[in-house]
């Protein structure tokens, strides 16, 4: 094949598949692979399929973005003049949206690459030929249109319903399924929210008493203080509370709570009527996922309907606490901090087993100009003392005391550096036959984690009638992963420990030996990541803080006993002096 300029061309050929596998439909990666062969035999003359092609596959893919592995690497080879043609199977294997497309049309116009598709009668050299190409994008375009319309539709069929989807219950509820028979008589089961008397005493508990403390600090303080837990017994937090404080589940459908919404704009998908005084209300299309991570959407794109379970939070009660929330909200939230803590995040309390937090002392500063401050247990400030008495500590102190011992390892004498050396010493490194298997069974898990993200993000485009059939694909992959799950753990208490210590050693080693020597030039976050790295815990009972490095196995494969050369108290340290001359205590002043 010849350019424009009538030169041979020796650039490679494309051929690019995609499929979503959450569809269910459509052609598999393969066949788009093997029609587009076909295509490239027909078009191009004395064609080598075997060195003249190179395959990019995304498999598990959407074609709404480009974010796809493979579609990148193709975009860099032909930014790279390493690609004369592009082989699709269809057009909307590359590109649902317009702009995309566009701009790929742009990209394989300025880098000469022509655009061939097995299956439709395009390319990219004519006017017709560019006219109807972006004729079917423009399809493409509106398909997409039209699955998010319908998604919007499903999401207000779902508020007629009133219905619990499924998933973790709100406190005070759990989710109880049941099974009900459909108009064409197939059985099939849905969830709804059922009472947890326990809970729900403690939610009431919650709203009463935000309208007595109207703080969330407060409230904090109060829950610990009167062994108030979560549903995965562990304390509240700040934002845990307001989670559950904002919540409109617990809201009682009454004239109150539909006041509010009509204010604040929400779309209401029920009648008047339905706001009965008795029943609580249920939140649609609350959340959204934005690079893999759920977060709230705003208020104003929720769509509120009337549940079918029992709403124990009077309107007027609702409606005030959410009163309070949004004027707490408009008063800056002042995070305590200080910009010199460097083991803020790291140093634990030995006592409760919590963080220890820097808190500033009163304008104070020492020698060298730095802010003084005390590490103070999280529980005990947060308890006021009621759930832990460990006693603060001097930071700058504690701050230089470790700085002091990681400066130590890039020391190549320190037992610790000599203890990884072993480590990853071909002394150590056995024959470990079952490597390949573990990994083998750890990429089948990945797979089916893969398909289950998927299967939750196709639950949005499905009618109401195929949730179910969608859950149980869901619980499935779930139990085949538990299965692989059983066999890694199997394996794992053989050889493949090692197989992970040895690299980690590799890899402390070689940050050790790359970054330790300039450890003082680098700043406060990669300071802190630095001693994560190396460090296994830090804790301190009040008085001494123990620094524990991460274990290592000797060169029989045994585990080197907890403490052993890697564990060390500050209190064997020794201590800065005073100018009296009187040794100076970690304990905070």
């Amino acid at each position: 094949m010849k350019n424009k300029k009538g030169i041979k061309d020796d650039r490679k050929i494309a051929i690019y598949s995609r499929k979503s596998k959450y569809t269910g439909k459509g052609e598999s990666t393969q066949n788009q692979i093997e029609a587009c062969k076909r295509k490239i035999a027909l078009a191009f003359e004395d064609v080598d399929l075997e060195n003249d092609v190179i395959i990019f596959e995304d498999e598990g893919f959407t074609g709404y973005n480009t974010n796809r592995p493979d579609y990148q690497k193709m975009i860099k080879m032909i930014k790279s003049k390493e690609i004369k043609a592009v082989a699709f199977y269809k057009l909307d294997r590359i590109s649902r949206n317009v702009s995309d497309f566009s701009n790929l049309l742009l990209q394989l116009d300025n880098y000469d690459v022509a655009f061939l598709s097995a299956t439709e009668s395009i390319e990219n050299v004519s006017p017709s030929g560019r006219a109807m190409m972006f004729m079917i994008s423009v399809f493409a375009q509106l398909e997409r249109d039209t699955i998010a319309e319908r998604i919007r539709d499903n999401m207000h069929e779902l508020a007629k319903t009133g219905r619990w989807l499924g998933g973790n219950a709100p406190t005070g509820y759990k989710s109880k399924q049941i099974e009900y028979v459909a108009i064409d008589g197939k059985k099939r089961k849905l969830f709804q929210l059922d009472d947890v008397i326990e809970e729900k005493k403690i939610v009431t508990t919650l709203f009463y008493k935000m309208l007595e403390l109207r703080s969330q600090t407060k409230m904090e303080t109060f829950t610990i203080q009167n062994n108030m837990k979560t549903k995965t017994g562990k304390n509240f937090s700040r934002w845990g509370l307001k989670n559950i404080l904002t919540n409109p589940v617990y809201a009682v459908a009454d004239q109150d709570t539909l006041d509010y919404f009509r204010k604040t704009g929400i779309e209401i998908y029920a009648d008047e009527k339905d706001f009965d005084g008795e029943h609580g209300m249920m939140v649609y299309n609350k959340t959204e996922k934005k690079s893999n991570v759920v977060v709230k959407k705003h208020v104003t794109d929720w769509i509120v309907s009337v549940g079918k379970h029992q709403g124990f939070i009077p309107g007027k009660i609702w409606v005030e606490v959410q009163g309070i929330l949004e004027r707490n909200s408009d008063m800056k939230y002042r995070k305590p901090s200080t910009s010199n803590a460097v083991l803020s995040g790291i140093l634990r309390c030995s006592h409760c087993g919590t963080f220890m937090r820097p808190k500033l002392k009163n304008k104070t500063i020492d020698e060298q100009g730095r802010k003084r401050f005390d590490y103070m247990c999280e529980l005990k400030d947060k308890s006021k003392k009621d759930k832990c008495q460990c006693r603060n500590i001097n930071g700058l102190e504690a701050d230089d005391l470790v700085l002091a011992e990681i400066r130590k390892l890039v020391i190549p004498t320190s037992k610790f550096y000599q203890a990884l050396k072993k480590l990853s010493s071909d002394a150590f490194n056995k024959d470990y036959r079952d490597n390949q298997e573990l990994k083998t069974l750890k990429s089948l898990i990945y797979k089916n984690e893969t398909n289950i993200s998927l299967l939750l993000d196709r639950i949005k485009f499905v009618d109401v009638s195929l949730i179910d059939e969608l859950s149980k694909e869901i619980k499935e992959l779930k139990e085949a992963n538990n299965q692989l799950g059983k066999q890694v753990k199997a394996l794992t208490n053989n050889s493949y420990d090692e197989i992970s210590d040895k690299e980690t050693a590799e890899l402390l080693l070689s940050i050790i030996d790359t970054y330790l020597t300039s450890f003082d030039t680098l700043d406060l976050n990669s300071k802190r990541t630095m001693i994560k790295l190396l460090v296994s815990s830090i804790t301190s009972d009040g008085e001494n803080v123990t620094l524990n490095f991460l274990g290592a196995r000797n060169t029989k494969g045994e585990k080197i006993p907890t403490g052993t050369d890697y564990k060390r108290n500050f209190d064997v340290f020794p201590k800065p002096e005073e100018k009296s001359g009187r040794p100076q205590s970690l304990r905070g002043h």
